[in-house]
């Protein structure tokens, strides 16, 4: 374990660099807390947010601080808690039915008579890959019985999953080849809706500046839910050198008996039984794609950098 480090300046680092991205016009979550060194941490880091969230706030910033995915730390500092569905829904409803042709849309379909069309609206795409997400994100909606707000004889035709959802959510691959295909998804089925699309893979400042650009150029929102940036950096007391973040993933492994995976947008995020994940491609056609920054193991550093640096 690396003991390594203090907290000393976790709250003005987490100021300053809340402070950069909102007078940059970003719309900021901190989703740190499976990524975080530890609780004190997130909280030391949180403050420092909110602190610069007042003071963009005196200054006329165009940014905003939205929340946390903490529900703890939303409640200490009065702010709302922020997150969107995550990959284990998914992973779960395709590992139970052994499905997986119809398992994104079984997904939604199931999001939608829980919480009702418009709410929590951010659609995740890349449990097994995007092209295949949007292919179910593209149907009509099949209300189930009881569904909020639906009349269980409705006789209009349902509006899409498209429609009916704010937007979705970047998590893996190439942040600009995904704005693109967005925007040529959303205008391929004529929705003319201004939608979001939220960030959150690895971000830093310079990525958050960089995606709210190509998002503006297309005509999106954008969100960005940043973790690891804000919630694990520290340096080495012994050396100066960046004291190297675990990487932490968690996901399902099984449900109902069966293995849970999860394939992504590319190959450096695929998880679960190799065996399935071999399986559930061939069977929906993906296309193996590797993007120059998406091998999770480096993104932070390694130690083996760090010792050389």
């Amino acid at each position: 374990m690396d003991t390594d480090w203090t907290y000393d300046g976790q709250e003005e680092k987490a100021f300053e660099k809340g402070l950069r991205i909102l007078e940059a016009g970003c719309t900021l979550s901190e989703f740190g807390t499976r990524r975080r060194r530890d609780y004190h941490t997130q909280a030391l880091v949180f403050r420092g947010l909110v602190n610069a969230s007042k003071k963009a706030v005196e200054k006329g910033l165009p940014g905003k601080l939205t929340g946390t995915s903490n529900v703890h730390l939303a409640m200490r500092f009065n702010l709302a808690p922020i997150g969107t569905v995550a990959h284990e829904w998914f992973m779960g409803i395709a590992a139970i039915t052994n499905d997986y042709e119809n398992a994104n849309e079984e997904a939604l379909r199931r999001w939608v008579a829980c919480f009702g069309e418009g709410v929590l609206g951010i659609a995740l795409t890349d449990t097994f890959g995007t092209p295949a997400f949007l292919k179910s994100f593209s149907k009509p909606v099949r209300h189930l019985p009881g569904t909020p707000g639906v009349a269980t004889d409705a006789t209009q035709p349902s509006r899409t999953y498209a429609q009916i959802f704010t937007g979705v959510r970047q998590d893996s691959g190439d942040p600009a080849s995904f704005v693109k295909l967005m925007r040529e998804f959303y205008d391929s089925q004529g929705i003319k809706d201004k939608k979001t699309i939220v960030f959150s893979d690895s971000l830093d400042i310079e990525k958050c500046i960089e995606y709210k650009r190509v998002s503006d150029e297309r005509g999106f929102h954008s969100s960005f839910g940043v973790g690891t940036y804000l919630t694990n950096d520290f340096t080495q007391l012994s050396t100066g050198k960046k004291s190297v973040p675990l990487n932490i993933v968690i996901k399902l492994s099984s449900a109902a008996g069966n293995p849970a995976v999860k394939i992504s947008d590319n190959i450096g995020k695929n998880t679960g039984d190799s065996v399935k994940v071999a399986e559930v491609k061939k069977l929906l056609g993906y296309v193996e794609k590797d993007w120059e920054g998406g091998d999770e193991t480096k993104r932070w550093g390694t130690d083996e950098t760090t010792a050389k640096a």
